[in-house]
């Protein structure tokens, strides 16, 4: 790459550079968007997906094992991830500890 001396160019000629600078970056961005557009287009068309499927897709999330148990009721669980229920909420006002509601 050639070394430039800005220290030697004129006001008028760093103003030109720049501007040639600015071009080169847009056609430069515009010319590796279009080859990234293809590689895409080239894994869409070879996935037998539509690219609308392919954007829409999300990752399956495991189910997260409850911690908690409501020793009122069984069936109420909690994994101790959010906002506590109601029903952990009461226990701990009735002086239980959540150690004493884990599972």
């Amino acid at each position: 790459m050639a070394s430039i001396n800005l220290e030697e160019l004129t006001v008028a000629e760093l103003d030109r550079l720049k501007n040639s600078i600015d071009s080169a970056i847009v056609n430069r961005r515009q010319s590796e968007l279009m080859n990234v557009r293809r590689q895409v287009d080239e894994i869409v068309n070879a996935s037998g997906f539509s690219l609308q499927e392919i954007l829409e897709a999300k990752p399956a999330r495991k189910p997260v094992e409850p911690k908690y148990q409501n020793p009122d009721n069984p069936d109420e669980t909690w994994t101790g991830r959010g906002r506590r229920p109601r029903w952990v909420e009461s226990c701990i006002k009735s002086g239980k500890t959540l150690e004493e509601l884990a599972i």
